[in-house]
C-alpha cells in the first residue's frame, strides 16, 4: 500500500527529528524548595525553612572583600544545606562602605527584589554568591542589566529578573543600614565588622575561621 505523498514526507521528518512540542512561558519555582520571607522589620531576608535545625544571621557589605571570601569558600555548601532544609540564613546587608554612586545600596536593593518576587531560597543564596563573586570594591556599581543577568544565571525567578532589570525600588537602604548596623553593634558589643555570622539558636557569634563551622552548626549532617 502506497502512502500519500504528504504522509510519507511527515514520516521521514519524524524519523529524522523525533517527537516533541514547544513549551512557552516562564519556569515555575519548585514548591518543594525552601522559600523566602522578610524579617518583621523588613530589613532582613530569611532564606530557608522556619524549622531548619540551624538558623543564622549573616551581616554582609557588598564591597567587603572578606564577605566575598565567605561566599567563595562556603556559599555552595550553604546553598546545599538550605536546599536540604538543614540551614536557614537571614541576610542583613549594610552599606557603610558606600561611595557616591551607591554601589552597596544598589546590590542590596537587587537582593531584596529577588527576595520579594517569588525566588526560592537556594536561588537567593546562589544570587548572593554570584553578586559577591563579581565584586568590584571602590569601583563603579554594576548596571541594572548586569544585576539582572547574574540573577538569571543564579536561577532567580523571571519576575524578579524583570524587576531588577527595570531598577525597581525594593527597600530603604539608609533605614536598612541604620537598623542592621545597630543590631550588629549590639551583638558585637559596639563593633560593626563584616562578615558577621550569628547563631540565632544559641544567640552567639559563630567563628567562621573554624574548620567545619557549617557542619558543626548542622550537627554534622551531610549535604549530599
Amino acid at each position: 500500500m502506497r502512502l500519500p505523498r504528504f504522509i510519507a514526507a511527515l514520516a521521514i521528518l519524524l524519523a529524522l527529528t523525533g517527537c516533541g512540542r514547544t513549551v512557552t512561558g516562564s519556569a515555575l519555582r519548585d514548591p518543594n524548595l525552601p522559600g523566602i520571607a522578610l524579617t518583621s522589620d523588613g530589613f532582613g531576608i530569611i532564606a530557608g525553612r522556619p524549622d531548619a535545625p540551624a538558623q543564622i544571621e549573616i551581616y554582609t557589605e557588598p564591597q567587603c572583600t572578606h564577605c566575598a571570601h565567605l561566599q567563595e569558600t562556603d556559599g555552595a555548601e550553604m546553598k546545599s544545606l538550605i536546599t536540604l532544609g538543614l540551614l536557614t540564613v537571614t541576610y542583613r546587608p549594610v552599606t557603610f562602605l558606600d561611595t557616591g554612586d551607591g554601589y552597596s545600596a544598589k546590590v542590596a536593593g537587587a537582593m531584596f527584589l529577588a527576595a520579594t518576587h517569588g525566588t526560592s531560597a537556594p536561588a537567593l543564596q546562589a544570587y548572593v554568591a554570584t553578586l559577591w563573586g563579581h565584586q568590584n570594591p571602590g569601583g563603579s556599581a554594576p548596571s541594572d542589566e548586569q544585576l539582572a543577568g547574574w540573577a538569571a544565571d543564579s536561577g532567580v525567578s523571571g519576575e524578579a529578573v524583570a524587576a531588577i532589570r527595570s531598577g525597581e525600588h525594593a527597600v530603604d537602604t539608609d533605614a536598612m543600614t541604620q537598623t542592621n548596623e545597630a543590631r550588629l553593634q549590639d551583638i558585637r558589643q559596639g563593633e560593626a565588622g563584616t562578615p558577621t555570622v550569628y547563631d540565632l539558636t544559641t544567640n552567639a557569634l559563630v567563628d567562621i575561621q573554624e574548620d567545619g563551622w557549617l557542619s558543626k552548626l548542622t550537627g554534622g549532617r551531610q549535604t549530599t
